[in-house]
């Protein structure tokens, strides 16, 4: 790749953190961070919260789908640049809203562009970026939404109490449109390139290529995503519930923790996608999976020792580095293995098994807690389930086998 190229990978990869953080970090964990101030304005109630949380869930699973199937007719990059325009818009309406259901209305929409955004990126690194650094790529993109948290933090601690949430909202719209702008400026079309993410193969039908997808490699993937919503969701789900109402730890020792996660993911997904790069994505995911399984085992170890602080900091250690590089490695690995014009496909059935995932895991944590008392049930089964995404990522087969074989091909 020319030191041009390279530049202009490593520029759209930044502003792909940047959007990711924007549309995760901001569209879906500024609400639930300021909501009690927003109930002191526009009061309403728990289920109420509740019902747009459901709305969250909806969008982005809706999305999800729509999005794979949109990319392929309109190309990877529009869909890109469009979601985080629309993520723009929607952030600065909710500085203006009056009512909750405009509020819920705006919200589900800016689930549906988190998985909007994210989905067609599968398609875009896999071609601007090479394929010995898609790794480190992507893992850096899915930690975006740790940078955008991290970002919440300083608006909420520097602006909320003096302010108030409506100039967040309005901050972070800002922010956002400047960042849009960015990206329609920079990702467009040099004079005499093709555009990013161009396919390099004939255009061919929706239903065309979801025949040719290998059914066995398929189905393997999206067993893995929805086992990744089994186990990660639910974790976070009920870890504050799981520390300070079994445990029995502190308001500020829970809070600790998820300090603790988001630093981790700030850095993990980038470190493990750069092992990735050395050792192959499938072993790399392998791993992770067993240092999920690792943190699942030392929290329930951490539970039944009454609240051991040291283990209980190793457990959320490993699950932020854990977390963060899943949401890296598995796209990574399908851009791999199923390529242009495939990829964004596979991605978006594997979002909505990851959605799936999420949900069941949810309730069958609920079910559980009401049924024995406790979560350490549920926390149980989402160490099964993060050991059988390992078992079944080791008998996977090698990305490095499809890179051969596309090389075979085109020589």
């Amino acid at each position: 790749m020319s030191s041009a190229g390279r530049k202009r990978s490593i520029e759209a990869v930044v502003l792909f953190t940047a959007f990711i953080a924007s549309t995760y970090g901001f569209g879906m964990y500024l609400f639930p961070a300021i909501v009690e101030a927003i109930r002191r304005d526009l009061p309403f109630t728990y289920d109420a919260m509740g019902v747009i949380s459901g709305f969250v869930q909806a969008g982005f699973m809706l999305c999800a789908l729509l999005s794979g199937l949109l990319t392929v007719r309109f190309g990877a990059l529009p869909m890109i640049l469009g979601s985080i325009a629309v993520c723009a818009a929607c952030l600065c309406g909710l500085a203006l809203v009056t009512d909750v259901v405009a509020m819920g209305v705006l919200l589900a929409v800016l689930g549906g562009c988190a998985a909007a955004i994210w989905v067609p990126m599968v398609e875009v690194s896999s071609e601007i970026v090479p394929r010995s650094h898609q790794g480190k790529a992507l893992g850096l993109m899915s930690s975006g939404t740790s940078y955008g948290v991290f970002v919440n933090g300083l608006l909420i601690t520097g602006f909320l109490a003096t302010e108030g949430w409506r100039f967040l909202w309005a901050t972070t719209g800002a922010i956002v449109a400047a960042l849009a702008l960015a990206g329609f400026l920079r990702l467009r079309r040099p004079a005499g390139e093709r555009p990013v993410a161009e396919a390099a193969v004939p255009r061919a039908s929706i239903g065309g290529r979801l025949r040719t997808l290998p059914p066995g490699l398929t189905a393997a993937v999206l067993l893995m995503m929805f086992l990744n919503g089994l186990s990660c969701m639910p974790y976070q789900t009920y870890l504050s519930t799981f520390l300070q109402g079994e445990v029995g730890l502190s308001q500020g020792a829970a809070a600790m923790a998820w300090s603790v996660i988001g630093v981790v993911g700030m850095v993990g997904g980038f470190a493990i996608g750069a092992l990735a790069d050395r050792i192959t994505v499938r072993w790399a995911m392998v791993l992770t999976y067993l240092i999920l399984a690792g943190s699942c085992l030392l929290l329930l170890q951490a539970a039944l020792a009454g609240g051991n602080l040291p283990v209980l900091y190793l457990a959320v250690v490993a699950f932020g580095l854990a977390f963060y590089a899943i949401f890296g490695l598995v796209p990574a690995y399908i851009g791999h293995v199923f390529g242009t014009g495939k990829s964004a496909l596979v991605f978006a059935f594997g979002n909505i098994a990851l959605g799936f995932g999420g949900i069941v895991g949810n309730m069958a944590g609920g079910w559980l807690k009401v049924s024995t008392g406790s979560f350490q049930a549920i926390y149980l089964a989402m160490l099964a389930a993060a050991l059988c995404s390992a078992l079944l990522a080791a008998v996977m087969p090698s990305e490095r086998r499809f890179a051969m074989a596309a090389g075979g091909a085109s020589a």
